[in-house]
């Protein structure tokens, strides 16, 4: 036997087991990259039952968006659009959306949003509430 046939196994054994070891280390540090802009807070929030009808929705994401690429509708329980148009950004908060709302009445609404993260990808969602008398 020479001494390449001896190191070549042993070499083996070391890059599977530095692989089996660091595998869980990579992927826990990779999970942040592979993740997505999503909602983590909404004023109306989700399911909410108001005694007072919004002035406005906004909405906070988990990281930064392309706020001048969000767009708001707010539906009403016949999916009637109350309104829909572009969000404004929010100047001093890079993760937050407004949108102003007419005067609404009670009943259910359904709030539809599409932003735009920075990594380019679409998030869009629907979330609803109801205005109590």
């Amino acid at each position: 036997m020479n001494l390449k046939s001896l190191i070549i196994p042993v070499m083996k054994r070391i890059i599977i087991i530095s692989g089996i070891i660091l595998m869980p280390a990579w992927l826990l540090h990779a999970d942040p990259v592979w993740a997505h802009t999503a909602l983590v807070k909404s004023e109306p929030p989700k399911r909410a039952a108001l005694s007072v009808p919004p002035t406005q929705v906004q909405l906070w994401f988990n990281e930064e968006i392309e706020g001048n690429y969000a767009s708001i509708s707010v539906l009403s329980a016949d999916k009637k659009p109350i309104i829909s148009a572009n969000a404004e950004p929010v100047p001093d908060d890079l993760r937050s959306v407004v949108l102003p709302l007419p005067e609404m009445k009670a009943g259910r609404y359904t709030v539809e949003f599409r932003v735009l993260s920075m990594d380019g990808h679409v998030v869009e969602s629907a979330y609803d509430f109801s205005v109590k008398n």
